[in-house]
């Protein structure tokens, strides 16, 4: 009987195929692209609020500050960025599943792996953050401390999971140079058994 793991190890390769890796890599790019240029997207959002960034970007974010940049934005602002978020709901799918699946490519793990799993914590807090300023935005000016303590608190977490996930690529790239290294050093190393 094949168990779970071996199942969702295959279920990886497929999904984590040269094909399937380049889309999802195609995918973030273009979503990127997306949301900075198209319509009520981020250059849009600088433009009308003087250059004010989005509430995403933060690593915390207060009750003053979040009153004082939505005062920025103004109503032309929020739609924009009311617009905005529903492409940020396609994103966080698309770059956990990159991620995720560059990290299996590195770790080449033969059972359940945790790290693997990082990339999809920085993206289900991605979707806790974006339902909480979602609402922030629409309480505004009534803004609620609670409300906007969550979202702060799903953008640090958010940040922090992509944070770890690229250190996490870093040491699986180190870790498998080395032991591509260590394995040439000993093939190398192999003495000659052909004798002329």
């Amino acid at each position: 009987m094949i168990n779970d793991s071996v199942i969702m190890q295959k279920l990886f390769i497929f999904l984590f195929n040269n094909y399937i890796l380049s889309f999802i890599f195609v995918g973030v790019i273009a979503i990127n692209v997306w949301m900075y240029f198209g319509v009520g997207g981020i250059h849009d959002i600088k433009y009308v609020s003087g250059g004010k960034n989005i509430p995403d970007t933060q690593l915390y974010q207060s009750t003053d500050n979040l009153n004082n940049l939505l005062s920025k934005y103004g109503s032309q602002g929020k739609l924009y960025y009311l617009r905005y978020q529903y492409r940020d709901y396609i994103y966080p799918f698309f770059y956990g599943l990159l991620l995720m699946g560059i990290l299996f490519r590195l770790i080449k793990p033969t059972g359940f792996n945790v790290w693997v799993f990082v990339p999809v914590l920085a993206a289900f807090f991605d979707y806790i953050e974006n339902y909480f300023l979602r609402i922030c935005f629409y309480d505004y000016p009534n803004l609620i401390d609670t409300k906007v303590m969550m979202a702060s608190v799903a953008t640090s977490l958010k940040w922090f999971f992509i944070a770890l996930s690229f250190v996490l690529i870093i040491i699986a790239y180190i870790n498998r140079r080395k032991k591509y290294i260590a394995r040439n050093k000993i093939k190398n190393q192999r003495p000659n058994t052909y004798t002329s």
